[in-house]
Order: C-alpha cells, then structure tokens, then sequence
C-alpha cells in the first residue's frame, strides 16, 4: 500500500508513488514549510490542507491527489504557484527540520519533493480545473498551531505530533525512513 501523487494535466508525466511512510515525511515537511510562510488566506487554507493529510488521521494509504486539484484559483494562480515552489525549496533546504521528532532520510525524501516542485512548475494555468470535486478552499485554518512543533493543528492534533514515536522526545528521535 502506498500513495500516487498524479500530473494528469501533464501528459506522459511519472506518477509519484511513495511508500506510507514516504507519504508522511513528505508532508511532514512541507506542512513544517506552510505553517511557516503562509500569511494569505489561500496559502492558510494551503497549510490546513497539508496539515489533514495525516495518515493518522485519513489512514495509510488514501492521502493521494493530483497536482491540479489543490484549489487554484486562476485570478491568483501565478502567485499560488510560487507559493508553493516557496514551500517546497524551504523543505529542501531543511527549513524547520530542527523541530521534526526524527531525521527524515534525504535519498528518499529529496526525489520525491523534486518530482512534485518539477509538475507545480509545468502545471498549466489555462487547464486548471474549477470543477465539482476540485479542492475549493474555504474559511483559513482555526485549529491555531502546535506548540511543539509550530504547524497547524487538524482535527486530531498535530501531524507531527502523531508522526513522533511515543518515547523520543523531538530531539532524540529515532531516524525516519521512507519504507515506515
């Protein structure tokens, strides 16, 4: 079981396919990234979305999604995009990791955020879909933020939280690999 991020707007584009555990370190860190930069309501409702993807909360295996359908809107798309090339050059260049309750392991992280800054860049604003089942943002995040690990909080807490191992504190956990 795993997960696949998909580039449907890109023909012959790869899947992403990652292990659970890939999955979770993947948006570990970006969600590190969002809670971080973003300030307008869109790159808010960006981090809260981020932040529900915990497989703890959704369950192994079902937090999958295309790149198109992250709730663009098209007035704002330009500035979205780089929004979100921001947050991913932030989770390569280890921004926040300091707070992370283990040591993601790079040679597996890295091509998978690469895959996914590569389809954000080539994604297509003209065939951006506004459709019934698209991402549509709501109201910005009001869970507020762990005071842990400073990212905001879903419904069931922190996703870093419930991503950290119930005897390591955040300063001495374990490393964490992507086949967990």
């Amino acid at each position: 079981m795993g997960n696949h991020v998909t580039s449907r707007l890109e023909p012959g584009a790869p899947d992403l396919r990652m292990s659970n555990g890939l999955t979770s370190v993947f948006f570990d860190v970006l969600s590190l990234a969002a809670s971080h930069h973003a300030r307008t309501p869109w790159e808010l409702r960006l981090a809260q979305w981020l932040v529900e993807h915990d497989q703890e909360r959704c369950g192994l295996g079902v937090v999958g999604f295309d790149v198109s359908e992250l709730g663009w809107v098209l007035e704002s798309f330009e500035a979205q995009r780089r929004f979100l090339l921001e947050l991913v050059d932030a989770a390569l260049a280890k921004e926040g990791w300091e707070r992370l309750p283990f040591q993601p392991l790079e040679s597996s992280l890295f091509p998978a955020l690469l895959w996914f800054r590569a389809r954000v860049e080539r994604l297509p604003r003209g065939d951006i879909p506004v459709e019934e089942g698209t991402w549509i943002p709501e109201d910005p995040p009001t869970w507020g933020l762990c005071e842990v690990h400073r990212v905001h909080l879903h419904a069931l807490g922190c996703i870093l939280c419930n991503d950290a191992p119930l005897d390591a504190p955040p300063t001495q956990a374990p490393h964490r690999t992507s086949s967990s």
